[in-house]
C-alpha cells in the first residue's frame, strides 16, 4: 500500500526549487543539441549508427527467425502464430540492438553531458564526468520494477506513457546521476533530494511523495522515459539529447545556488555553530 513519507520535506510542496519545470528539460535538450555543433555532430553519428544498426538486426531477425519462432508457437502456421512471432521478432531486435549499443552510446551521454555544461559556462574544476564503469551500469534504480513493467511498452505510445509514469522518479534519477557524480553527491543525500528522505529504493516504491506530479525528479524522469518509448528512434536518438536536457537541468541547480539538500545541511551547521 502506497503511503506518505513521515517527515517528508519541501519537495512535494514547491514546485520547480531550480527556476523551471523540470518537464520541459527533455524537449528543450533537444533544441539546443541541434542548436550546437558540437553536440549535435556526437548526437547525429551516435544515432546514425544505431538506427542503421537496429535496422539491420531486425532484417536479419525477419529473415531468419520469425518462421521458425511461428511454428514453434503453431504448426499449422496460423495467423496468430505470424502475429506473435513478428512481437517476439520485435522485442528480441530491440534487445539485440540495445546491447550493441550500449558502450558507444552510454560514453557519448557522459561527453555530451559534460560539454553542455561547458558551454554554459558551469562545469567547474573540482567536478569529475562519470567514470567509464558506471556508464556501463545495467543495473538500474528500481531495476526489477523496470523489468517487470517493461512489456507494457510493446503498446504503441500509451504503453511508453503508463512504463514511463511508473518509473519517473528512478528514470530522472539515473541522468541526474551524472551531476550528483559530478559534485560527489553521497547517496544519502542523493536520496533525501530525490525523494525529501533518506529512504532505500525498495521503500520508496511504497511511498506516494516517489510518484508526486510535483516531484522535479519525476517530472524530467517521465518526459525523459516517454521520449525514449517512442517506437524505432526513441531508444536511439533520444537518450543522447535527454543526458544534454540533464545537463541543462544540473546548469539551472548551479544557477541556483546548488542542491537544496546541500543548501539545507550549510544552514542546519551554521545555525548549529551559531
Amino acid at each position: 500500500m502506497l503511503r506518505s513519507a513521515p517527515g517528508t520535506p519541501s519537495i512535494i510542496t514547491l514546485r520547480h526549487r531550480y527556476g523551471h519545470d523540470p518537464i520541459r528539460y527533455p524537449i528543450k535538450g533537444v533544441y539546443y543539441a541541434l542548436s550546437k555543433r558540437s553536440l549535435w555532430s556526437i548526437v547525429f553519428r551516435v544515432a546514425c549508427v544505431g538506427c542503421t544498426l537496429s535496422v539491420i538486426i531486425l532484417i536479419v531477425l525477419l529473415a531468419t527467425a520469425l518462421k521458425p519462432q511461428a511454428e514453434l508457437i503453431s504448426s499449422n502456421l496460423e495467423w496468430w502464430a505470424w502475429l506473435i512471432a513478428v512481437f517476439l521478432v520485435l522485442l528480441e531486435s530491440a534487445i539485440c540492438a540495445a546491447l550493441l549499443m550500449w558502450v558507444s552510446q552510454s560514453k557519448a551521454q557522459t561527453k555530451l553531458f559534460v560539454a553542455t555544461m561547458r558551454l554554459e559556462g558551469l562545469w567547474r574544476e573540482d567536478m569529475v564526468p562519470q567514470s567509464f564503469l558506471k556508464d556501463l551500469n545495467l543495473i538500474k534504480k528500481a531495476f526489477l520494477v523496470r523489468i517487470i513493467t517493461l512489456p507494457i511498452q510493446i503498446i504503441p505510445f500509451v504503453g511508453g506513457a503508463i512504463y514511463s509514469a511508473i518509473n519517473a522518479t528512478f528514470t530522472g534519477w539515473d541522468y541526474m546521476d551524472r551531476y550528483f557524480d559530478a559534485i560527489k553527491l553521497p547517496t544519502k543525500l542523493q536520496r533525501e533530494e530525490i525523494f525529501g528522505a533518506d529512504k532505500s529504493d525498495c521503500s520508496a516504491l511504497c511511498y506516494t511523495s516517489t510518484y508526486d506530479t510535483d516531484n522535479e525528479y519525476a517530472r524530467f524522469g517521465f518526459m525523459v522515459g516517454f521520449l525514449e518509448a517512442i517506437p524505432l528512434v526513441g531508444s536511439v536518438f533520444f537518450p543522447l539529447t535527454n543526458a544534454v536536457a540533464a545537463a541543462l537541468f544540473a546548469c539551472d541547480i548551479e544557477k541556483s545556488g546548488g542542491l537544496v539538500c546541500l543548501r539545507e545541511r550549510v544552514g542546519s551547521s551554521s545555525a548549529a555553530t551559531s
